[in-house]
């Protein structure tokens, strides 16, 4: 598939690539540590679309702040998180946040699963 648009946010720490899939569907790929300095900027990438794959992956560090950052876009938006790092999924089972997000082993089970259900939210 090609990119049909592609933006970077990259604050100290952390970058957020967000890349727009054919269908409607945004991914958003993190690299670092999610934290109080750097929230804002997974906030950001994850402001607009009505589907979004969050790929954490290759995230090292996930804080309390970024797992109500991804509650927050569960609410308002068809959201699928892709993890595969044991410090990830430990703050997302501490917290509980792992029994409602939808959460994948890969990008391209959380696309399959965005791509079987109806478009996002109103």
């Amino acid at each position: 598939m090609h990119d049909i648009f592609r933006t970077v946010y990259e604050p100290a720490g952390l970058t957020a690539t967000t890349t727009e899939r054919p269908g409607g569907v945004r991914v958003v790929t993190l690299v670092g540590d999610v934290d109080a300095a750097t929230v804002g900027t997974l906030d950001e990438a994850l402001a607009t679309g009505d589907r979004i794959v969050a790929d954490l992956t290759r995230v090292a560090f996930l804080s309390c702040a970024g797992v109500r950052s991804l509650l927050e876009a569960d609410d308002r938006t068809d959201l699928a998180v892709v993890v595969s790092g044991h410090a990830v999924t430990r703050s997302l089972e501490a917290t509980g946040a792992d029994l409602v997000l939808k959460i994948h082993p890969r990008v391209g089970a959380a696309l399959a699963r965005l791509a079987t259900e109806p478009g996002g939210r109103a």
